[in-house]
């Protein structure tokens, strides 16, 4: 996301807290499609997935309050999706499992010939993480905003083994990179 985005979303909740309804048009404007992917990474149904935004739309504006302006509002977003996204999992009865297959959806376009460079490189850097877990340990930290003990809890693993594993996963991605650019790559 660019920082003329993060600016919009915090302009949006800015007139939320002050009770102007355009900032949930204009947040669903520039953080619906975000917010619909990390509802649809966690509930794994389209349906599912778009009562979840709206339940999300509807605990921001009644918790706008506790919003401290300034901060990170997309990350603060994307949370309040997650948990909704988890509860209702909970409540159904169904386990979530971090969908890495749809990454780059956030970028600029959903076909192959749509997206750019950087979302391509995402997708090639965390299809090159082996084992599963750990492409999705670097998905729920870098694209959830999930923090290293939130990770452990989820996975059933000790923090110091998610924080160890979280730095190899980076230390691959770094040595990717080398070789993308030694090889001519993107």
């Amino acid at each position: 996301m660019t920082q003329q985005i993060y600016e919009k979303i915090e302009y949006a909740l800015g007139m939320i807290a002050a009770g102007d309804e355009q900032g949930v048009d204009l947040l669903c404007s520039c953080a619906g499609r975000a917010m619909l992917f990390v509802a649809k990474s966690i509930v794994k149904d389209d349906f599912a997935a778009e009562d979840v935004v709206q339940d999300s739309f509807l605990k921001i504006v009644k918790s706008i309050s506790r919003y401290k302006k300034g901060t990170n509002g997309y990350a603060w977003v994307c949370k309040i999706v997650r948990n909704t996204a988890l509860n209702a999992l909970k409540a159904s009865g169904r386990r979530a499992a971090a969908s890495l297959e749809a990454v780059a959806e956030l970028s600029d376009g959903g076909g192959t010939q749509e997206r750019s460079e950087r979302a391509l490189l995402v997708e090639k850097l965390l299809a090159g993480l082996s084992p599963p877990e750990l492409r999705q340990m670097v998905y729920m930290k870098y694209f959830l905003d999930m923090t290293v003990r939130e990770i452990a809890r989820e996975l059933g693993r000790s923090k110091s083994y998610v924080s160890k594993e979280i730095l190899r996963a980076e230390g691959q991605m770094r040595a990717m990179l080398g070789e993308e650019w030694t090889n001519g790559g993107v």
